[in-house]
């Protein structure tokens, strides 16, 4: 017998996965620059879409425009994931920006308010498909372990335009007319989304094998519903007298069943480690979207701010989003550390609806709006990253584009529905300032309820209910 001894050559460890390499890198920079415009369009209609309803003669519409959209990307992102799923994202992509483009130059050249409404509906359908072809994109070209940190840049990528945005579109409002701001934003929104047309057409990602066999089927005919619902909803509650707040309830009694067949089952039951992240993503997108779309129409309407003003109170919140991604960037892994994160920033968004409240209330000066909006923007910061991640890893591969969709149309649905009940809310009270009490209020139970759900998440646990053929049936609904 050879008794020689032997050289045992140890395997090399294993390199973790980096973000940036040479594949990645133009995938990385166009995801950059298309998050970058769609924040900068975020937060310019924020600041200047008073000033476009005031001009128009139509502030008591001022909630349906900015909801318009909201309500419309339901539909465009649950198509845009089925679409992806089946035909890989360049073909969603280019539908998808054209309706954006389109519906910006709409709103550029509006003569009235229903002009401007239709081309606010347009850019939710475009912008809901390419917002989940990004997702669907980073999903399948990005290993999972480096998804946080690119979550985290996308993040990272609304900094610029959420200082800059609100202040230089109120500003360019104040010099020229909220009609430029538009138009700004449709030659900055086609230059973005031909870098991204380039690296789709480069081949980065491809279709599933197992996609679903129609672009529109029963899930796409479900949010073609729920967007319809959230149309009648903007329209009822323009009511006058008590009619509006009755004919609210019951177009949201219509919404409910619609919802639930149209997201994870077990979602509004809070069934489900993935459905609870689904319906966190969309409790805290409805935080901080409708606490900031009547923060500025309250200060330009009740306290006489300027657009640039009122922007510049929106854009501090950018510092504490920035420090909230950059934190979660760095921290590990893994859904208990992500249940941990979302534990932490739930207490932290709720302090905006809550210092708005106390703003409006008139029992605090209006800076005091200023450290809220930066520790709800940390809270964003760490939970739009980590809801997102936790989720992905939770679904199936071949559900990944479904599930997100359900992120989106889920925080969609929430924000679209609630901006109506405060309509109808600000129309019943007149727009007083006792009215925007009310609606802070109310805001201020949904953040305490947020932070409840948060608390009792679980840390682990399958994307279904129990029953993993409800959870593909609802997927194959699609």
């Amino acid at each position: 017998m050879d008794s020689s001894p032997r050289s045992t050559r140890l395997p090399a460890p294993m390199q973790a996965p980096r973000l940036w390499t040479r594949a990645s890198a133009p995938f990385i920079l166009s995801a950059l620059g298309l998050m970058t415009f769609i924040a900068t369009e975020s937060f310019a209609v924020t600041t200047v879409l008073p000033v476009a309803m005031a001009e128009l003669d139509a502030t008591a519409w001022y909630s349906f425009a900015f909801a318009a959209a909201i309500a419309t990307s339901l539909a465009g992102m649950v198509v845009g994931g089925t679409w992806s799923d089946r035909s890989g994202p360049r073909p969603p992509l280019v539908v998808g920006g054209a309706l954006f483009l389109l519906g910006l130059a709409l709103c550029a050249a509006a003569p009235g308010p229903v002009v401007l409404i239709a081309g606010r509906a347009l850019q939710g359908v475009g912008g809901g498909i390419d917002s989940v072809v990004l997702y669907v994109m980073i999903a399948r070209t990005l290993p999972a372990a480096v998804r946080p940190a690119m979550f985290g840049l996308l993040t990272t990528a609304w900094l610029l335009p959420s200082l800059v945005g609100p202040v230089g579109a109120g500003l360019l409002a104040q010099l020229t007319s909220w009609r430029t701001v538009f138009a700004a934003l449709l030659v900055g929104s086609g230059l973005a989304l031909l870098g991204l047309l380039r690296t789709a057409s480069a081949g980065a990602v491809d279709r599933m094998d197992r996609a679903p066999k129609r672009i529109l089927g029963a899930k796409g005919v479900l949010a073609l519903a729920a967007s319809s619902l959230l149309l009648l909803l903007h329209l009822s509650a323009q009511l006058p007298g008590l009619l509006g707040p009755v004919a609210v309830v019951i177009v949201l009694g219509a919404l409910l069943p619609v919802a639930r067949r149209l997201l994870p089952p077990g979602t509004l039951r809070l069934r489900g480690a993935a459905q609870q992240l689904v319906a966190l993503r969309a409790g805290f997108g409805l935080l901080s979207g409708v606490t900031g779309a009547y923060l500025t129409l309250y200060l330009q309407s009740q306290r006489g701010l300027s657009p640039t003003t009122a922007g510049l109170i929106i854009a501090v919140g950018a510092l504490g989003w920035a420090a909230g991604a950059w934190f979660q960037a760095r921290r590990p892994g893994g859904l208990a550390e992500h249940r941990r994160l979302i534990l932490l920033a739930a207490p932290l968004v709720a302090l905006g609806p809550l210092a708005a409240l106390l703003v409006a209330a008139h029992l605090v000066p209006i800076a005091g709006i200023v450290p809220a909006y930066i520790l709800l923007g940390a809270g964003m910061g760490v939970a739009s990253s980590r809801t997102s991640t936790a989720t992905l890893d939770l679904a199936p591969p071949a559900l990944q584009g479904a599930y997100s969709s359900a992120l989106q149309s889920g925080e969609s649905m929430a924000i679209a529905g609630t901006m109506a009940v405060m309509a109808a809310l600000l129309t019943l009270g007149r727009s007083a300032e006792g009215a925007y009490v009310l609606v802070y209020l109310v805001l201020t139970v949904v953040a305490v309820l947020l932070v409840l759900v948060a608390a009792r998440t679980r840390s682990t646990g399958a994307p279904g209910i129990g029953d993993a053929g409800a959870d593909a049936a609802w997927g194959g609904a699609a």
